[in-house]
Parts: structure tokens; C-alpha cells; sequence
């Protein structure tokens, strides 16, 4: 019975992690095609994910992502391949990671089920791809650069879907129990 249980859930979470990354190549294809970055749905899926999944589960699915990206398949956003990862948006794409590791201990936590703790921990996670976003991209093209191409189009339309995935992850929580 215990091993059935097991076998489930770990059958489960395959299942999770696979349609997470098959959620996150969706999110990358719905741009706008800015250069040299592109808006996207991803920080929004990234961060959904993080706080629904938990930690463990997210690490494992944006970095199922980044792996199908590594290895050549088209998931990013302007295709894939292990150079991708050292263009303008590969920080960006790194940011994801790290902020799934963050955001997602948060959520195990239980900061997803507050509408503010979920808003501040996708700040959080928001904050750390930026961050991390624009340290790459302003080793690339400096740091004046990354601020108006990678960092001031894309704030306001950020918050706001940052705040809609804050408001709804709670009542998202409280549907699935």
C-alpha cells in the first residue's frame, strides 16, 4: 500500500514537472518581440509555478526547461542551444532558475496562501531576474543599455501581472484542497 502510494506520487510529480515545462515553452512563444529582449509570459509562468509547485518540484521544472533549451530544442524564445544562454537573454532565463529555488521555498513555507506574502515573495522572485537579467545583459551591451532595453519596458507590465498571479495563487490554493 505504502509503495503504491509512493509510485503514485512520484508518478505525479513527473507528470507536474513535464507539463510545468511544457507551460513555460508556451509562455515563451506569447511575445512581444523587443530587442534585444522579448516580453514574454515566462516571469509570470515562473513564478506561478514556484509558488503552486514548491520548491523542489519548480527547480525540477524550469530546469527541465532550461535543459530541453540546452541541448538545441526551440524553447526560449528566439530558439535554443547552449550559445542562447550567453546572448542578451540568458540571464533572464538563469533568473528563472534561481528564482524558482526562492519563490518556491517560500511557497513551501506557505507564503502562497496570503494574497500579500504571495505578492512580496513574486517581488522576490522578480527582483532576483532582473537582477540577474541585467548583470548579464549589461556585461554584454553596459549597464545604460540593460535599463532602457531590458529593465524599463517591461516594469509596469510586470507589476501588474505580478499582482494578478499574488491575488490569484491563494484562491488557487484554497480550490485545490
Amino acid at each position: 500500500k505504502k509503495t503504491d502510494d509512493i509510485n503514485i506520487k512520484i508518478l505525479f510529480s513527473i507528470i507536474t514537472v513535464f507539463l510545468g515545462s511544457l507551460l513555460l515553452i508556451a509562455s515563451s512563444k506569447i511575445k512581444v518581440p523587443l530587442y534585444p529582449v522579448p516580453m514574454t509570459l515566462q516571469p509570470l509562468a515562473v513564478l506561478m509555478i514556484a509558488m503552486l509547485f514548491g520548491r523542489k518540484l519548480a527547480t525540477l521544472t524550469v530546469g527541465l526547461y532550461i535543459f530541453k533549451g540546452i541541448i538545441g530544442l526551440p524553447v526560449f524564445a528566439f530558439g535554443g542551444g547552449f550559445m542562447y544562454l550567453m546572448g542578451p537573454t540568458g540571464g533572464f532565463i538563469l533568473g528563472f532558475f534561481a528564482s524558482a529555488i526562492i519563490v518556491g521555498h517560500l511557497a513551501d513555507l506557505g507564503w502562497g496562501k496570503k494574497v500579500s506574502l504571495s505578492i512580496i515573495s513574486m517581488l522576490i522572485g522578480m527582483v532576483v531576474i532582473y537582477a540577474l537579467g541585467i548583470f548579464q545583459l549589461s556585461l554584454l551591451k553596459g549597464f545604460n543599455f540593460a535599463l532602457v532595453k531590458g529593465f524599463y519596458p517591461f516594469l509596469l507590465g510586470d507589476f501588474y501581472k505580478l499582482l494578478l498571479a499574488g491575488i490569484f495563487t491563494p484562491y488557487i490554493w484554497k480550490l485545490s484542497k
